[in-house]
């Protein structure tokens, strides 16, 4: 265990993984798909069905991301992106209790 510590420690902890979308949220070009058709004056359900997409999530896309007045495929994607990132802290930040000599008795249990 002592060696496990010691790697962590000296490596500055454990990294996150980059952020990745999954498949099943919409991409940039599908937004882009979206924004030409609102400018063409496509419904929902015809823009979804082009897409190969739910009509509901076509017509929340565009209700979230301003409507169809406003709708931008570019903030559209990076409002997405933001609202997909987690505002959570790593463990250790939220805690410095936790960390290697952080103050707290080796092996001790914190409780929330």
């Amino acid at each position: 265990m002592h060696h496990v510590r010691r790697i962590l420690y000296q490596s500055g902890g454990v990294r996150l993984a980059p952020q990745q979308r999954s498949d099943r949220h919409l991409t940039g070009s599908e937004r882009e798909e979206i924004s030409r058709g609102i400018a063409a004056g496509e419904s929902a359900r015809q823009l979804a069905r082009r897409l190969g997409r739910s009509a509901s999530t076509v017509s929340r896309e565009i209700a979230r991301n301003g409507g169809r007045d406003r709708y931008r495929a570019a903030s559209a994607d990076e409002a997405a992106y933001a609202r997909g990132r987690r505002p959570k802290q790593a463990k250790l930040a939220q805690r410095p209790a936790l960390e290697v000599g952080g103050g707290g008795e080796a092996g001790a249990v914190l409780v929330a």
